[in-house]
């Protein structure tokens, strides 16, 4: 069967991350279908409480949508958001999130899972009649493995109003043990096997990453860190039998499944410059200095362009921008700079990959 050409990269919504996506070019946005996790206001270990109230902190969001993805579809996630949290006027998040992007005519699909509260649940029930665009089903590998689960799903499908044939599955996979690879196939196999929602449901995308939560353990210099998510999917593709639907491939970007929640005051890590190349990443990472810190882009950037793996600079915006940085053209930036140029190469390289893979 035909493998789906369409990419899905879960970006946690940050400036970095949606400015990397207004820089797509426009055949990459098309085969580019973000999935996003609403993140709640910073917090303020000084005072102890949120930075922003949460009115504050979600205003903002379908605004930006529309100004960095306008007119393409998003799966927007609200995960991350504590499950009491209510806007002042006593919506939930969810529900304010959607109504001001339906408001603005934006093209998004809510995401829920199987453990979502019962206010969450009832939040997305309420979109999905509103939007009519159906619902995205986040599950990960050990509850599609239950044997309720077909039972699970058309239960919660059903307290939604949704049709089984209107939801898209994301199988999260997270981070898992990668070695040995052929056992994490076997697994996955079966699942995809077993017919019943993964037959009809609408999509079904593999999510997974293997990006490190830290890079401490990385040399300065260049390091290749395997994209193993990746690498995973390939073997996955090959291994599933010829007459079996072929899933979709989602990552989490250039980002690990964890992300860092303490006091950014004291969590400052080493300048570095993160590019996609066939099946790896390269990783540029210099020493952390006590001020200054950019000035090590540069050479960062050297490095990259160098290594015999960069990718020119018509592939990407992110290669562009890494090449001017190089040259002196473009401002050697900042950490969100640096996170838009990673991010939006990675996405061009992925969606390139994906084309390749399918023939198409």
């Amino acid at each position: 069967m035909a493998i789906p050409n369409y990419y899905i990269p879960l970006l946690r919504w940050r400036a970095g991350e949606y400015r990397a996506l207004k820089r797509l070019s426009d055949a990459c946005r098309q085969r580019t279908v973000p999935l996003i996790e609403v993140l709640p206001p910073d917090y303020d270990f000084d005072l102890r409480q949120p930075k922003k109230h949460i009115d504050e902190q979600l205003k903002p969001f379908a605004k930006q949508v529309e100004d960095h993805w306008p007119n393409r579809p998003a799966l927007i996630d609200a995960v991350q958001i504590d499950a009491s949290i209510r806007m002042s006027d006593g919506r939930h998040p969810l529900t304010f999130l959607f109504d001001d992007a339906r408001a603005r005519g934006l093209d998004l699909v809510p995401v829920t899972a199987l453990d979502r509260d019962a206010g969450y649940q009832q939040s997305v029930r309420s979109i999905v009649a509103a939007n009519a665009r159906g619902v995205c089903l986040r599950c990960r590998l050990e509850e599609a493995l239950d044997p309720d689960f077909e039972a699970n799903v058309h239960a919660l499908l059903a307290l939604l109003g949704s049709a089984a044939n209107t939801v898209d599955i994301l199988l999260d996979l997270g981070n898992p043990t990668f070695d040995p690879q052929d056992p994490l196939i076997a697994i996955i196999s079966s699942v995809l096997a077993g017919g019943g929602i993964f037959a009809s449901a609408h999509s079904i995308t593999i999510l997974a990453s293997s990006f490190p939560d830290s890079l401490m353990s990385l040399q300065f210099g260049l390091d290749v860190l395997p994209r193993r998510e990746w690498l995973l999917y390939k073997a996955l593709l090959a291994a599933l039998p010829v007459q079996l639907r072929r899933p979709g491939f989602g990552d989490y970007a250039v980002a690990a499944v964890e992300f860092p929640k303490g006091d950014m005051r004291f969590m400052r890590g080493s300048p570095n410059v993160r590019y996609a190349i066939d099946d790896a990443w390269l990783v540029a990472k210099a020493k952390r200095q006590k001020s200054n810190n950019n000035h090590a882009y540069p050479g960062l950037c050297g490095a990259i362009v160098a290594s015999g793996d960069f990718a020119g600079i018509s592939f990407s915006e992110g290669s562009a921008y890494i090449d001017g940085c190089r040259l002196g053209t473009e401002k050697m930036g900042n950490p969100t700079t640096w996170k838009w140029v990673a991010t939006n190469h990675h996405i061009t390289k992925v969606v390139a990959d994906l084309a390749r893979l399918s023939g198409t």
